[in-house]
């Protein structure tokens, strides 16, 4: 182990002397056992091997230097104490490191530690007394060799005080000290060229000297104040400008936030008078202030004065009040720190005069702290005493003393043990001395509060009738809470029962746009309703019968909240019935009632039978829903009428019952009818037709059919085993269908269209709420689109709708009529393009309608 030690000459500093002085610690071999932590045999053990430095580096200004006034030479390592720490237990510790080479019974086990090397002690200070420190990290792993390197570093601060030759010849005497954060104080006499050690932390230096001319006084001055870090060189200098008499304190490199410091030494101001603290607005008697409220005068302030410049103002406080909140027992003002600054005027100080730029004078203003100063029995008198020192080290004769005592301001607040139901006008009477506008209120409920204002004071010295308009009905315990300064006070109050209550008599009893509501009394005078919608205030046309109450004009499909409540002749609610929510139906479509929506699909091919051609007809169905629809509305008996290859014959008759009026497969374009949708891309057709196995034709528009089937387009599900499953969930009433339709009619028969709104349990039970018909009769057949209307009558009110059922027939009547239309195909391909078709239904534009 080595350590380099450089000295620099401080009257020279480009002169440096080396001087290294090397130390060896011998390897050192630790076997760890103990009575408490042994491993047995040599896998227990590892070998220690340390090293100790010692390193002079020091930082000077922004630079790290390794000679600068190192005027004694590093200590020998041996000489340093030695500990290990396993965590933050202490395993051992030596004196010397002489002794822990000599410690034979050390016993570490395998583990994290910490190598601890020291010189000295940190707390002693003056010359000649560094203080070194290090450590460092290591591990202990079994039958391994572990290598610890502690490097130490100067852990104080040095200073040195150097002189100009120009500061000399202006003064015939002159010394220095130093007082540090221990409060130490470490005199530099006038001769003294050596550094001063101090624990890190704030020094302060003052100078005392003598002119050789003029003024024979002996004076002090403040010369610096500076935090001082570990492993740094500070070198202050001192010179005079016997020109203009001003003294310059500076350090001789750059230290980061720390300006020159420039003082006037002329006669005339060494003569300057001492500093003088004024009151005004105060005296030496206390001022009684009841707490919260300000002094009589209107400002309570100190004026300094200090023709020397001002250094320092030094403020103690006795306030538990104020330290409780963070206000600092003592301070200087004139180099106070920004966040305790910051704290104090939060408190209500305001400083003039005494910010970087001080000069001579300054005020400090206590106004707006008399209303913190809190009055607490046998702890009411508050007192703040100033001191004035000015750069010179003169201070004022007497200190300046603010005695405050603060009275009781009798706060307390009380309000009724019950309120209504439903209010949100409250009053508190409040007891007060002071102004209740300063007084901070909250709503709290549950875990939360609210900030409120009273709307209206009432004022009788110190009685106080407080009104509240709360933000919200009150329907549980209400508490409000009166914060005045830090004192806390809080009332609660219970809520009496509703007056009223509001239900409903059956869940049919909401609809989209209409709803009634049952009371369980009659309702009074004076009262009336309110009804909110996602929190704004909304107004159906309401109608009374008793303690019946109907409401249309509803939004649909919202969540609605229903209240009556009573006001007062300013408006606000005083009392209220519980609240009642519903939830109105929605204005629901049914998808695809454009019936814009169709795929097809292929089913098979009609080729040969016994080798003779039947026209090699492609036979396809069709579905009123997108390919890949996992839950579609409707469905059609488009899989009964297009049967398997297996139900054909030579003259098969397929085609389909129910398609898009423009398809390759539609009825329109056969019995000479428009084509064409009513509207968009696509119409439903829906057409009786003649199909089956064993069907004949013996010539092209004479088909002798097996089976005549209406076709139908409903809301459910079809199945050619179990036939039609009506209905789709749906839950809403609307109170007439309407569509768009084209109607072909042979033989007088009838088309319809059928609606029903329906609830059903789980059981399987349907109960029909509501329903409509309307038969499209001979007469009504139109080749015209013409709206057709449905209207829905409910039977039952009392019951929520959960489906909906919808059915378009082409034809009502049991063995439905069919007519022939030739096609290309001749006799030896079975009149395979012959259709057998009855009436044909076209719509378009389903549209479910809801009334007010």
């Amino acid at each position: 182990m080595s350590s380099f030690i450089y000295f620099r000459d401080s009257r020279e500093m480009s002169n440096r002397q080396l001087v290294k002085l090397a130390f060896c610690i011998c390897l050192l071999s630790l076997f760890f056992s103990c009575s408490s932590e042994r491993d047995e045999g040599s896998e227990g053990s590892g070998t220690l091997h340390v090293q100790v430095n010692a390193n002079p580096e020091v930082v000077v200004g922004t630079n790290t230097r390794v000679g600068d006034g190192t005027e004694q030479g590093v200590p020998d390592v041996n000489d340093f104490s030695f500990s290990i720490f396993k965590g933050e237990t202490l395993r051992g510790k030596w004196a010397t490191l002489a002794d822990f080479f000599a410690d034979d019974e050390l016993t570490l086990r395998p583990g994290n530690y910490t190598a601890v090397a020291s010189y000295s002690d940190v707390e002693n200070e003056g010359f000649e007394l560094p203080y070194f420190e290090g450590n460092q990290s290591f591990t202990i792993s079994k039958g391994k060799t572990t290598n610890v390197k502690v490097t130490c570093y100067l852990a104080n601060a040095k200073l040195k005080i150097t002189y100009t030759d120009a500061f000399k010849e202006f003064f015939s005497s002159y010394s220095s000290e130093v007082t540090s954060s221990l409060n130490n104080i470490v005199k530099f006499e006038q001769s003294e060229e050596r550094y001063g050690y101090f624990k890190p932390g704030e020094l302060q230096v003052r100078t005392t000297f003598r002119k050789k001319q003029g003024s024979s006084q002996e004076v002090t001055v403040q010369a610096k104040t500076f935090l001082a870090e570990a492993r740094h060189a500070y070198i202050l200098t001192l010179d005079v400008d016997a020109g203009s008499s001003m003294l310059n304190i500076s350090f001789s490199d750059d230290i980061p936030n720390q300006e020159p410091i420039t003082i006037d030494v002329s006669d005339e101001a060494l003569s300057a008078p001492a500093p003088y603290l004024k009151a005004n607005g105060f005296g030496t008697e206390a001022l009684s202030v009841v707490e919260g409220k300000s002094a009589e005068s209107s400002q309570i302030y100190a004026y300094l004065n200090a023709a020397g410049g001002i250094a320092h103002c030094n403020l103690t406080t006795h306030s538990n009040t104020l330290i409780e909140q963070g206000w600092p027992e003592s301070v200087d003002l004139a180099n106070v720190p920004a966040d305790i600054l910051e704290k104090m005027q939060e408190l209500g100080l305001k400083i003039v005069g005494l910010s970087d730029k001080k000069d001579k004078i300054a005020m400090i203003d206590f106004t707006d702290v008399i209303p913190f100063l809190e009055y607490k029995e046998g702890d009411a008198e508050h007192l703040f005493t100033l001191n004035a020192v000015d750069i010179l080290s003169k201070t004022n004769e007497e200190p300046l003393t603010l005695k405050v005592n603060s009275l009781d301001n009798k706060f307390a607040i009380t309000t009724g043990p019950t309120i209504a139901y439903g209010t949100t006008k409250v009053n508190v009477n409040m007891t007060l001395d002071g102004d209740p506008l300063k007084v901070n209120y909250w709503l709290k409920v549950g875990d939360s509060k609210q900030a409120i204002t009273p709307k209206k004071i009432n004022s009788d010295k110190e009685q106080h009738q407080l009104t509240f308009v709360l933000p919200e009905s009150q329907t549980s315990i209400m508490q409000i809470e009166a914060n005045y300064l830090r004192r806390m006070k809080s009332v609660e109050s219970t809520v009496e029962a509703p007056l009223y209550t509001l239900s409903l008599a059956y869940p049919g009893d909401v609809w989209t746009k209409k709803a009634t509501v049952q009371v369980d009394k009659s309702i009074e005078d004076g009262w009336e309703f309110l009804c909110f919608n996602d929190g704004k205030e909304i107004n159906p046309v309401y109608s009374v019968d008793n303690t019946s109450v109907s409401m249309t004009g509803l939004p649909a499909g919202e969540k609605i909240d229903l209240r009556i409540v009573k006001k007062d002749l300013e408006g606000d609610i005083v009392a209220a019935s519980d609240e009642l929510e519903i939830n109105t139906e929605s204005e629901l479509q049914i998808p695809n009632s454009n019936f814009e929506q169709w795929y097809e699909k292929f089913v098979w091919k009609s080729d040969k039978i016994s080798g003779i051609s039947n026209g090699n007809q492609e036979i396809y169905t069709a579905y009123p829903y997108l390919e890949g629809e996992n839950e579609p509305w409707w469905a059609t008996r488009n899989d009964l009428s297009t049967a398997e290859s297996d139900d054909q014959s030579y003259f098969y008759r397929y085609h389909l019952s129910t398609t898009y009026v423009n398809s390759n497969h539609s009825a329109s374009s056969k019995i000479g009818i428009s084509n064409k949708p009513c509207n968009g891309e696509y119409s439903a057709e829906i057409a009786v037709v003649g199909w089956g196995a064993g069907s004949t034709c013996s010539k092209k528009n004479s088909p002798n059919c097996r089976k005549k089937t209406s076709g139908c387009l409903f809301i459910g599900q079809y199945d050619k085993q179990s036939g039609e499953q009506y209905g789709h969930i749906f839950s809403s009433r609307p109170t007439q269908m309407s569509f768009i339709y084209r109607f072909h009619s042979i033989n007088g028969e009838s088309a319809s269209a059928v609606v029903k709104i329906e609830h059903r349990e789980d059981d399987g039970s349907i109960v029909v709420l509501g329903e409509g018909m309307l038969e499209l009769t001979s007469s009504m057949a139109t080749p015209v689109d013409t709206q057709g209307i449905v209207g829905i009558e409910y039977k039952n009110i009392q019951l929520s709708p959960t489906h909906i059922s919808v059915e378009f027939l082409a034809s009502t009547a049991s063995t439905p009529s069919v007519n022939g239309y030739s096609g290309s195909l001749g006799l030896f391909a079975g009149y395979g393009d012959t259709r057998a078709i009855g009436n044909v239904l076209v719509i378009d534009d389903l549209v479910l309608e809801y009334a007010n």
